[in-house]
């Protein structure tokens, strides 16, 4: 099995440096670059990349996506309320906004497969309900009317409904009233909540409690990044019963996403001449920001990068299983549409140039890069 295993891998990195090469023949074709010296700045970053990258069995793969992306996104764990917990420690205020709007675009879109009579974000939604109570509960009528259809029978919109709740990893509860013991009338409610593990922690850390008016309520902080947890850590448990995350489309989705991350990590570090208007200009933050030029994020360029890294990340979260349901068709169609997708979410564009902000992951996974260039020419 570890042959098998080992010979995957090879093949994968192999399939990079392939991409690696097409990609540096189709920049040494282009003459026309906005940015003085970008063009040899990228083509010497993708040939340190076509010697570093196949070292040590892709050692630096290994490390980007085990130790900054295993790790903080999907922890290797069975234990939902420690993987929830996990990646809701490992989160930081800056990575927050950039990883959420990604995430939330692709949780979105997949809820909207689910709840196709819905308007409006899903998450807040669900955040907005969450909210109004302190308990962390809601009924399900509240559910009926956030995301019912009328226009669909009842029995079909329960079905999509326990498809939303099985995403997040929320569980439902029954509370039965006796209206009438003469009678045998009797009410059953249903409640959408979390698991009782994750609640205690949602009360420490979101529930205020006003002593002086002498009731409790949900904190501003309890946001969409709850959910977005709650769903990756739901992934992380249950990675190898590929029905009960979303089948393929969540594994395509979820590897592309990171692969994105990594291809943007490994993106070289550009300084704009002095003389740039990017530098007055009030949306350019030069400590935290570092220009793409546009012509890197071609098509011709990206493709053989990109196509490789999603079937990498997926090898490295899920295994062969992951691996599996990568669909190459489904990456050739749509694959220009998600990278200009989702690089508008992670990235600004100012004055016309795409601006990478450098978010603490993306520093990070390029920092592993560094150092072995590092270590390289100290040799």
């Amino acid at each position: 099995m570890e042959e098998v295993q080992d010979k995957t891998w090879k093949g994968l990195l192999k399939n990079f440096e392939n991409g690696l090469e097409k990609a540096i023949e189709e920049l040494q074709k282009r003459d026309v670059e906005n940015i003085p010296g970008a063009k040899e700045a990228l083509i010497q970053r993708l040939n340190n990349m076509k010697l570093h990258f196949p070292k040590n069995s892709g050692d630096i793969f290994i490390k980007s996506i085990n130790d900054k992306i295993q790790n903080s996104f999907f922890p290797n764990t069975k234990n939902f309320t420690k993987a929830f917990e996990n990646v809701l420690k490992s989160r930081t205020h800056e990575q927050d906004f950039i990883i959420n709007e990604l995430l939330n675009g692709f949780v979105t879109s997949k809820a909207k497969a689910i709840a196709s009579g819905t308007q409006g974000p899903i998450i807040d939604r669900m955040v907005e309900a969450f909210s109004k109570r302190n308990d962390f509960h809601i009924v399900d009528h509240q559910f009926f009317a956030m995301f019912g259809d009328p226009n669909k029978p009842r029995h079909y919109v329960k079905k999509q409904l326990k498809e939303l709740v099985k995403m997040f990893g929320l569980i439902s509860k029954e509370l039965v009233i006796q209206k009438d013991v003469r009678r045998s009338e009797e009410k059953v409610y249903t409640f959408y909540t979390f698991p009782d593990e994750i609640i205690k922690i949602l009360e420490e850390k979101y529930l205020v409690i006003d002593n002086e008016l002498g009731y409790a309520y949900v904190s501003k902080d309890f946001d969409r990044n709850v959910f977005i947890c709650m769903f990756l850590a739901n992934i992380s448990v249950k990675r190898d019963n590929i029905d009960k995350i979303g089948g393929s489309y969540t594994i395509n989705g979820i590897s592309a996403i990171f692969a994105l991350i990594l291809l943007l990590s490994f993106m070289p570090k550009l300084s704009v001449d002095e003389t740039s208007p990017l530098l007055n200009d009030p949306n350019y933050d030069a400590n935290r920001m570092s220009v793409i030029p546009k012509s890197w994020m071609m098509k011709q360029i990206l493709e053989p990068l990109f196509e490789p890294l999603i079937k990498i990340v997926a090898y490295r979260i899920g295994g062969g299983l992951w691996l599996s349901k990568i669909i190459d068709s489904e990456i050739n169609k749509k694959i220009n549409n998600q990278i200009r997708f989702l690089i508008k979410d992670v990235n600004k564009w100012i004055l016309g140039n795409l601006c990478r902000v450098e978010i603490p992951i993306f520093v990070e996974i390029s920092n592993i890069f560094t150092e072995v260039l590092v270590g390289y020419n100290e040799q």
